[in-house]
């Protein structure tokens, strides 16, 4: 794949392909450079550690919360960085969100450099700027929106990912597909290729000039990018109540967003069915056991909340997802008569 640049409104960010020691030499230039990293990662790359300040953080739901922050802030002054340091952030989505927030709010700002190493990170969680955090049980309930100087695409790096995490990038590459139409999703379906966990750059670079497009619209989520929360309203609750990876959730979740849309008349039950055969060829849940009553108590901690209403993501065709506000009374009682049918 080709390297770009994107210009969003709030700063361009260079995307590279390629070998992600060679790229991050030549975007450093001759910066001092502090990486945050997996653990994990770490370990199955040495080679990341070489000559290199590596602050190591243990990538778990529960650790992106402002203890984490804290925790590189103060090993960032140990180290005597400064607004001029280079923060580069290799892993998942987990560990890219909290190396953005730090970057962001450290000094009030200073340039990162993200180097996602998963899947779901590549597709989406690095794209848009968007550094959640998780506060208590509520997922990111704080954050920023500030855009990367750099984001380096490496696939070497799926090849020591495992087929579940694999299949968590999955699920979001299937949630573009749903916002984009029948080209994405078409190619998704009954692709044996991606299913064993390979992916092709077709498919890879469709689903990442989804969200870009999406972003460079609505930079801010004033309107158009609320779209790419479809799925997310229930995911989120389903993944930190149940424990699940993220990706799973979300396509519970849309699963969910799905049969709410058709029993509101918004889409019918072909477009249902479809969604969901698709999750099930690659092996994606799409029911949960969480109590629905234990949803609909969490949903009044949503973030995208307006008084009495939030703003949730409705599915009226493969290609066209809207945002619309619908009050939580409303939104609990359809949820109880679907559920509880």
């Amino acid at each position: 794949m080709n390297n770009f640049t994107v210009n969003f409104p709030s700063g361009k960010t260079d995307i590279l392909f390629g070998n992600y020691f060679e790229q991050l030499n030549l975007s450093a230039k001759s910066r001092r450079i502090i990486i945050v990293c997996d653990q994990l990662v770490n370990k199955l790359y040495p080679k990341i550690s070489e000559k290199n300040t590596i602050i190591s953080i243990e990538a778990l739901e529960s650790e992106k919360t402002m203890d984490t922050a804290g925790f590189i802030y103060n090993k960032l002054i140990e180290l005597k960085a400064d607004r001029s340091t280079l923060l580069i952030a290799i892993g998942g989505g987990i560990v890219c969100d909290i190396t953005g927030f730090v970057a962001a709010t450290f000094y009030r700002g200073m340039p990162v450099i993200l180097i996602p190493t998963t899947l779901l990170a590549m597709a989406d969680a690095a794209i848009g700027g968007k550094n959640g955090m998780n506060v208590g049980f509520h997922k990111n309930l704080t954050g920023t929106i500030r855009q990367p100087e750099v984001i380096i695409i490496d696939t070497s790096f799926l090849k020591t990912l495992p087929i579940e995490e694999f299949r968590n990038g999955i699920a979001e590459i299937i949630k573009h597909a749903v916002i984009s139409g029948d080209k994405l999703f078409s190619l998704l379906e009954n692709n044996s290729e991606l299913k064993s966990g390979t992916i092709s750059k077709e498919i890879l670079k469709i689903a990442m000039q989804v969200k870009i497009d999406i972003v460079l619209a609505d930079e801010q989520e004033t309107g158009l990018r609320r779209i790419l929360n479809f799925g997310h309203t229930f995911g989120h609750i389903i993944e930190l109540s149940e424990g699940m990876r993220h990706g799973e959730a979300v396509c519970i979740g849309m699963a969910m967003a799905a049969k709410l849309s058709e029993r509101l008349n918004k889409c019918n039950q072909t477009t249902t069915e479809r969604l969901l055969k698709l999750l099930n060829y690659y092996q994606l849940p799409s029911t949960s056991l969480l109590d629905i009553n234990v949803i609909t108590r969490q949903l009044v901690y949503d973030k995208k909340k307006y008084g009495n209403d939030l703003y949730f993501v409705f599915l009226e065709g493969i290609g066209k997802v809207v945002a619309e506000r619908i009050s939580h009374h409303k939104l609990e009682h359809v949820l109880l008569n679907i559920f509880h049918d």
